[in-house]
């Protein structure tokens, strides 16, 4: 399960509650998974993985990462993200862009 806290009264984040929600009552497993791609600007290679979204807070998504991994040195060289949400019990999916910071 995420933990979410205080949740942004935006549109975007308010939606995404309401879906969640909704997975959430129709027993989606892994309702956590969210997939994150990054891009190693030594490589000038994209690269997605799954990570579990543990926490929303306001308009924070948390998730843990090893700092020492691939990823986590992938994040450091370029702090833009896309992330994408699938549920397949309520066929939604949810796309995001942002920036990374620890």
């Amino acid at each position: 399960m995420i933990d979410i806290t205080n949740i942004s009264k935006n549109q975007p984040y308010l939606l995404f509650n309401k879906f969640y929600n909704k997975a959430l009552n129709n027993n989606q497993k892994i309702i956590e998974a969210i997939s994150i791609s990054s891009y190693d600007k030594t490589k000038s290679e994209v690269n997605s993985r799954f990570v579990n979204l543990k926490y929303v807070i306001d308009q924070d998504w948390i998730f843990f990462t090893n700092y020492e991994s691939r990823k986590a040195k992938q994040f450091l060289n370029h702090d833009q993200v896309a992330a994408t949400i699938f549920w397949n019990s309520i066929n939604v999916q949810i796309r995001m862009f942002a920036k990374i910071k620890k």
